[in-house]
């Protein structure tokens, strides 16, 4: 989670009041855009979409298979990083 710079209010999952959060401290990831868009996180890193994470696999499977890394297209992109990562290595 981020931590926050500035005060900041919202409602986190699961809660019907609204709860003010001080700065320092750490900022609920599903308040995070929120609290972005109004200048109370310094930085934020969104996760990425459906079709990023798929289109970030396909492009580690073709180095993998271009590098020729045994691997398994079950595998996550952390996974597949890392088999990539530990084959350049070699």
């Amino acid at each position: 989670m981020a931590k926050l710079t500035k005060p900041f209010r919202g409602v986190p999952n699961g809660e019907i009041y609204p709860v003010e959060y001080k700065p320092g401290h750490e900022c609920p990831p599903e308040l995070e855009a929120g609290a972005f868009a109004l200048g109370a996180l310094a930085e934020w890193k969104r996760a990425p979409s459906k079709d990023e994470e798929a289109a970030q696999k396909q492009e580690l499977i073709t180095q993998l298979e271009a590098a020729g890394i045994t691997f398994d297209k079950r595998w996550g992109n952390e996974k597949l990083a890392a088999a990539l990562a530990e084959g350049k290595k070699d």
